[in-house]
């Protein structure tokens, strides 16, 4: 039987130089959120989300780094997750 797996990818950067670990703008699946869930309004730290993903059951497969900051003044993270489909 051949697994099936979905795939999320996540864009975020981080506030200022990213000591705590608070996100500062997050796209999941390129789209705009404040957070993991839907009725989320913070923006969490990182470790909130990569929780959050764990216990959705997501597996960190990927991380790269967009370092932007002569044109834009942002380093976007790029993290990919997989999980297999039920």
């Amino acid at each position: 039987m051949v697994k099936e797996f979905e795939y999320k990818n996540i864009r975020f950067d981080f506030k200022g130089r990213g000591i705590t670990q608070e996100i500062n703008l997050l796209d999941i699946d390129g789209k705009r959120v404040k957070g993991w869930y839907t009725n989320t309004e913070e923006v969490p730290t990182l470790p909130v989300l990569l929780n959050a993903a764990g216990s959705d059951g997501w597996e960190l497969v990927s991380h790269s780094v967009n370092q932007d900051n002569q044109t834009n003044g942002v380093t976007f993270h790029y993290l990919y997750f997989k999980r297999e489909v039920a």
